[in-house]
């Protein structure tokens, strides 16, 4: 076994392990897919000239193809990135450019010449795209780019018989081989610290809304006490009527009691959030009633009609104990944000399959002042994406939202009257069923 083969296998071992790395990292991040192809053709060209046997056999011409490929490739993989990171009229100059090269092969010199222009133009193209995303994958995709053409240069060089260029292509091999090995393990790498950063930044973004929200909602609390107090204090110095005096100790009371709830609904939204509140099995029925008999009890003096159209049958799911909560929160925010009369709440209940999956479909129909379509989405959809934008929600909907979600359920907003939303709401569930 003479050092050329050593060299050889040892080039052909690097370069199949880097395709085999960048293939399982292509799995997690799709926008390397179209470099995957320049790795796999530059391994059957390793592999190729591993049993080439003489200086342009048959192997190696083979061999020599495949490298060709192998640098068209990874043109063509620029080529595709610069199309969607900059303009896309960037596509219509480059097509024609890609047929020149198709119809420029009038010989293996003017081949060569060819790519090398061609790589020359990928390494600009790489150099701003990575001026734009800055990773250091894109860095290292430059370095292969430049290994390609200081393999294309040393390839003109060898056929031109300049002493010294067989070794420096050899080299130039290894050093290509190397760097993508280089960059398939950088972009593993990069691909964990992003997803680290992302599930941090979620995080942040999530106390920023938490504190957010708490503000604002206890800054309104201590406005109202303010401005209760101040009343009062009025009253007594007018010694004015003293039923007015408690309807306003009955204002500040209710504050106190929503500065009490806002407290415990950031200590459940805690406890959801670090998993100490498992799932289980329970009847709808029996903790709807409950949920039912405290919010009437809460407005004693608001006319309240609750109607349920329920099922024979009890009715199971898999939730946790905070279905409860779910329950009266929704219920109080139809009697609260309600200004009728009479106040009027309906909740159908029955079964639902989705996706081969059995659930329980509550529906909480209401005639209050309803919900705007972009607050629907602010409850409902990924509000921590943007924390800044939601603040006005409450803390109350976001544990709705979150305990649906901590037993994969489902949850939406409609009209309860198509296309008008002021005439009431109507809040969906779906809670995986028992049954």
């Amino acid at each position: 076994m003479n050092d050329y083969f050593v060299m050889n296998l040892s080039t052909t071992i690097v370069i199949i392990f880097a395709t085999l790395i960048f293939a399982v990292v292509c799995f997690k991040r799709r926008d390397l897919i179209p470099w995957l192809m320049g790795y796999i053709l530059a391994s059957l060209s390793e592999v190729f000239r591993l049993f080439s046997q003489a200086l342009y056999d048959t192997l190696e011409i083979v061999s020599i193809i495949f490298s060709a490929l192998t640098l068209i490739a990874l043109i063509a993989a620029v080529t595709h990135e610069y199309f969607h990171t900059f303009s896309k009229s960037a596509k219509v100059q480059a097509i024609p450019m890609m047929f020149l090269f198709m119809q420029g092969q009038v010989s293996s010199l003017g081949l060569l010449i060819f790519i090398a222009l061609l790589l020359f133009i990928a390494i600009f193209l790489i150099i701003r795209i990575y001026l734009v995303k800055r990773t250091p994958t894109h860095a290292f995709m430059f370095f292969i780019l430049s290994t390609g053409l200081l393999q294309v240069t040393t390839s003109i060089l060898r056929d031109q018989g300049i002493p010294g260029a067989v070794d420096l292509l050899a080299f130039s091999r290894i050093v290509m081989a190397t760097v993508m090995l280089v960059t398939g393990v950088v972009a593993i790498i990069e691909e964990r610290i992003v997803k680290s950063e992302s599930k941090n930044r979620l995080a942040y973004n999530r106390a920023e809304f938490y504190k957010d929200l708490f503000v604002h909602d206890i800054n309104n609390i201590l406005q109202n006490l303010e401005f209760s107090l101040e009343i009062i204090a009025q009253e007594v110095k007018e010694q004015q009527n003293e039923k007015k005096i408690t309807e306003i100790v009955k204002l500040a009371k209710t504050q106190v009691n929503r500065g009490a709830e806002l407290g415990v609904n950031v200590r459940k939204l805690s406890d959801l959030e670090s998993g100490k509140i498992e799932n289980s099995s329970f009847q709808v029925d029996k903790i709807l009633e409950k949920a039912i008999e405290y919010v009437k009890t809460k407005y004693l003096v608001k006319k309240i009609s609750i109607k349920i159209n329920s099922m024979d049958k009890p009715t199971e799911v898999i939730a946790n104990k905070l279905l409860y909560d779910i329950f009266r929160i929704l219920l109080n925010n139809a009697i609260q944000y309600n200004d009728n009369q009479e106040i009027e709440v309906s909740i159908k209940i029955s079964k639902h399959q989705e996706d081969d999956k059995n659930y329980i479909r509550m529906e909480f129909r209401d005639n209050g002042i309803g919900m705007p379509e972009k607050m629907k989405e602010s409850i409902f959809h990924n509000i921590y994406e943007k924390p800044k934008s939601h603040k006005r929600i409450g803390l109350g909907l976001l544990l709705v939202r979150d305990v649906i979600h901590s037993f994969n359920g489902i949850i939406w907003a409609e009209d309860r009257v198509k296309g008008e939303h002021n005439k009431g709401t109507n809040v969906i569930l779906l809670i995986p069923g028992n049954y």
